[in-house]
């Protein structure tokens, strides 16, 4: 890949882009954007405030409690004890166990990982400090009472609820084959989980290598971080395609959620293709010429497909360092407000049918070429206009993170990424190696998530 190292030659200058009102324009976009990352995280708290009404499976704590049975079970095939590991793991766990829909799933753990169901008082001193769990309570109950046998109503009900913690309860209460198949389900997950640790561990070790390599380079003047300086008005075009692309992306579906007829899925898809093709093609409405608008979107080929694909390769393995980093610092906000990363996504997921095929198809090929037009193609240089590079990094990194739905904790690791995307399109001045960048990382998730269900 040395020669894909090499960065494409900077475009001779364009004449200046001129266009009426861009000052203008460029502040109403900035307070335009602000405003839509307000509306975001407003929306956001508020379908979190709804969902609170409601009881949904804890898919972090519920993966946690999968491992954990996993490594139990390798340890009881290897004739080790399981003592230790039992109290280190409870000990954690409650540290992150804010609700007691959470305290209730973990006395469930702590039954199977102790290998005694849990006293009539456990469950009473929870049912008693939270109303809405005495029907659950009550359903554990009949369930140890009936040998895992419940009225199928009431079953499906604590499985909608509390997820793969309501079957890890019913295999302790039912006959062996229901427990080695929770058992063996949560050994494949402990094993997948093993491996990719093991394998991430190796590619973020190869990562740091890269990026050092890359520093090097760049401290010696053999790889160039910059993009073609732009002016002011042309900045303030790009910003202006950015801010009605975020206008039109969410506000149409807003609206279409708060209609009280169904819709399917993909009615949502409309107004956001339509969003893109709108907000990439403003700065032509606004006069930019289409060789100009071309490179300063990134919409070409670079130093030609295979060696830019490459070049995203080489980049997503230098950005796992940072992404690491990113995974620290979403830890402590964990610990700090007890909130796990989310997204609608590990829900689909969970499920089964054709759903996860749409997943992957949003994923790995529509986020990747949108996203990267959108926040790297138009936002990003838009920022380094008017601000130092770095500066328009971070603020687009911010802008991205916060308007994907994976709340705060997840802010840190999706900023990382974002960083480095960035970085790339200031390497390669084409959008062709962060969208390869981009649909590698999430096609990673994806499998894993496959691989996991």
């Amino acid at each position: 890949m040395n020669d894909s190292a090499q960065p494409p030659p900077l475009p001779a200058s364009k004449p200046e882009l001129s266009p009426r009102y861009s000052r203008l324009g460029a502040a109403l976009a900035v307070c335009v954007i602000v405003a839509c990352v307000v509306f975001v995280l407003r929306v956001q708290a508020a379908h979190k405030a709804d969902e609170g009404a409601e009881v949904h499976p804890n898919r972090m704590l519920e993966m946690t409690a999968r491992y954990v049975v996993g490594v139990q079970e390798l340890l009881h095939s290897a004739q080790q004890p399981d003592e230790a590991l039992t109290q280190v793991v409870l000990h954690d766990m409650t540290k992150f166990t804010r609700t007691e829909e959470d305290a209730l799933r973990l006395l469930i753990l702590k039954g199977r990982l102790e290998n005694a169901w849990p006293a009539d008082a456990e469950f009473n001193a929870i049912g008693a400090k939270n109303a809405g769990l005495q029907e659950d309570v009550t359903t554990l109950r009949q369930m140890k009472a009936m040998n895992g046998q419940v009225p199928e109503e009431a079953w499906k009900k604590l499985r909608q609820r509390h997820g793969w913690i309501a079957e890890l309860a019913r295999a302790q209460t039912a006959d062996d084959k229901a427990k080695q198949a929770v058992a063996k389900q949560g050994l494949g997950t402990a094993l997948v989980l093993i491996c990719l640790g093991l394998l991430g561990t190796l590619a973020a070790a190869a990562g740091l290598a890269v990026l050092i390599w890359g520093i090097v380079r760049w401290r010696g003047g053999k790889l160039r971080l910059t993009l073609a300086l732009r002016s002011h008005a042309e900045g303030g075009v790009l910003l202006e395609g950015f801010a009605i692309f975020l206008v039109l992306f969410l506000f149409p579906s807003w609206l279409l959620r708060q209609l009280s007829m169904p819709l399917p899925g993909w009615a949502a898809y409309g107004p956001a293709l339509i969003a893109l093709l709108i907000g990439m093609t403003w700065p032509l409405v606004r006069g930019m010429p289409r060789p100009q608008w071309r490179e300063a979107l990134g919409l070409h080929r670079g130093q030609g497909l295979w060696r830019e694909m490459r070049a995203g390769v080489l980049g997503w393995v230098a950005s796992l360092p940072l992404l690491v980093l990113g995974m620290i610092a979403a830890s402590w906000i964990i610990k700090l407000t007890g909130e796990y990363p989310s997204h609608p996504i590990v829900e689909v997921f969970a499920g089964k049918g054709w759903a996860k095929l749409g997943a992957i198809l949003l994923a790995v090929v529509w986020a990747p070429i949108a996203e990267e037009i959108m926040f790297r193609g138009l936002l990003f240089p838009g920022l380094s206009a008017w601000l130092r590079w770095l500066l328009g990094v971070l603020l687009g990194a911010f802008v991205f993170a916060v308007i994907h739905p994976q709340g705060w904790a997840g802010v840190p690791a999706i900023m990382a990424l974002a960083s480095s995307f960035s970085l790339l399109r200031l390497w390669r001045q084409s959008l062709i190696a962060s969208m390869t960048a981009h649909a590698l990382n999430n096609g990673i998730m994806c499998a894993a998530m496959l691989l996991l269900g």
